[in-house]
């Protein structure tokens, strides 16, 4: 679970803080009974939000406060190259840095990185208060990681010879390095890299095609042993589909898949596939060494006027709202599934508020999140604010100004903002800045 998140010098950002903790003085009455999920509490005595949702005007810079948490995952993944974005209007040659605070099976993670165009300038890993290394430009300290089998001076080897250039300029983490190649050595580092590689999820946008929401509730599923987890994914989704009342009354799916084999021997054949096939490419996965393309047929049914059934082809037929709703529900279930935390710019595009507060819904009811999911998304619909679904530490509000470039601050910051208050009245009333002034 991400906990807190601290950036500076990022696009449009110089300093900005992302707060996850649950902000209210106190818990609400009879919340260990109720359905409604009011926080999550990975460990005892702390509570997080299960959901962020953040409100700005166009231009405040509110898609780079969900990038920056992006560039931060790939450039701990895979490296930094082409990753330093900084400030153009505020730079003054500061480097780029990322603070982040996770809770990952009950233990608190803090991580820091900072770089610039060419180097890792600092990176730093602790777990429960304990540093496990520090890297920096004077100094490297592997105390943490240390053994008889890793002493200071092999790992000292591996963070030269594997994280940095020969010019001894470091452009891969060593957080990286460590959790894939050396999956023995810290339990703990292992867990935070698998953590950011398979459940910190970011789309850029709502438009997921169905077949990826498919292939990623498929893995989930596959890896708790699932005996069909193609058919059993795409039921759960569609089940689910079926209840949002867009009069679809079932669907199906058939799957044609082409195995690129990692030595090319075949490569003829695959030249030689009928041209429909490669116009109808839905999704593309790795097989081991190999890549495996695949060609979804999706047919959806719906009653006619006399009760008889209609089908319809699902990609061209319905709507753009049911199909990114498809879309998403297959890597929202994942992610309740194992806890993950999803990352979405503009929830809202194409979609009907209400289909909008359903699926913020997933997140916000126990009988879904049973594992400490997390939801963050911008969002311009200011419907859901006069819902009962978000409480004040769960909007947050994102301004810019020249001098301090852009800033989030959560209703839970304001004095006086109470879970009674009428948040949308608020906001569009301009109480909480974060809104347009048009004039034509």
């Amino acid at each position: 679970m991400l906990s807190s998140f601290k950036v500076s010098n990022f696009r449009s950002i110089q300093n900005l803080e992302l707060n996850l903790s649950f902000a209210e003085k106190r818990a609400p009455t009879g919340y260990q009974d109720s359905d409604f999920l009011y926080f999550l509490e990975p460990r005892k005595k702390v509570r997080l939000i299960p959901v962020l949702a953040v409100y700005g005007a166009n231009a405040s810079g509110k898609s780079n406060v969900l990038k920056a948490l992006r560039v931060f995952a790939d450039s701990v993944l895979t490296g930094i190259e082409g990753q330093f974005q900084p400030d153009k209007l505020n730079n003054r040659g500061k480097p780029t840095s990322f603070i982040t605070e996770f809770i990952i099976n009950g233990q608190d993670y803090s991580y820091e990185l900072a770089y610039n165009r060419q180097t890792i300038l600092s990176e730093v890993l602790k777990v429960d208060g304990e540093e496990i290394y520090r890297i920096g430009p004077d100094a490297k300290n592997f105390s943490g990681l240390s053994s008889m089998s890793y002493p200071e001076e092999r790992l000292q080897e591996i963070h030269r010879v594997e994280c940095c250039t020969p010019q001894r300029q470091q452009t891969m983490t060593f957080l990286s390095i460590i959790g894939k190649r050396y999956q023995g050595l810290h339990a703990g580092i292992t867990a935070l890299c698998e953590y950011l590689a398979e459940r910190f999820v970011f789309l850029n946008d709502n438009s997921i095609h169905l077949s990826r929401g498919v292939n990623t509730l498929a893995a989930v599923l596959a890896n708790d042993h699932d005996p069909e987890p193609l058919k059993n994914a795409f039921e759960q989704i569609t089940s689910l589909l079926e209840t949002l009342d867009i009069h679809i009354s079932r669907m199906s799916i058939d799957r044609t898949r082409v195995l690129l084999e990692h030595d090319h021997k075949h490569a003829q054949e695959y030249l030689d596939a009928p041209p429909e096939f490669y116009n109808r490419i839905t999704s593309v996965e790795k097989e081991g060494s190999n890549i495996v393309l695949n060609a979804d047929s999706i047919r959806s049914f719906h009653q006619d006027a006399e009760g008889n059934e209609v089908e319809f082809d699902f990609t061209t037929e319905e709507s753009s709202g049911t199909q990114i709703v498809a879309g998403l529900l297959g890597i929202f279930l994942a992610a309740l599934k194992t806890g993950g935390t999803v990352i979405v710019d503009e929830l809202d595009r194409s979609l009907h508020p209400l289909l909008l507060i359903e699926l913020v819904r997933l997140f916000k009811e126990k009988r879904y999140n049973e594992h400490n999911a997390q939801l963050i998304f911008t969002v311009h619909n200011t419907e859901i604010l006069d819902v009962d679904i978000l409480r004040v530490s769960e909007v947050g509000i994102v301004r810019k100004t020249q001098q301090e470039g852009t800033e989030l601050v959560r209703l839970s910051d304001f004095e006086g903002v109470s879970n009674l208050a009428s948040f949308r009245e608020l906001y569009l009333n301009g109480q909480f800045a974060g809104i347009p002034f048009p004039y034509i």
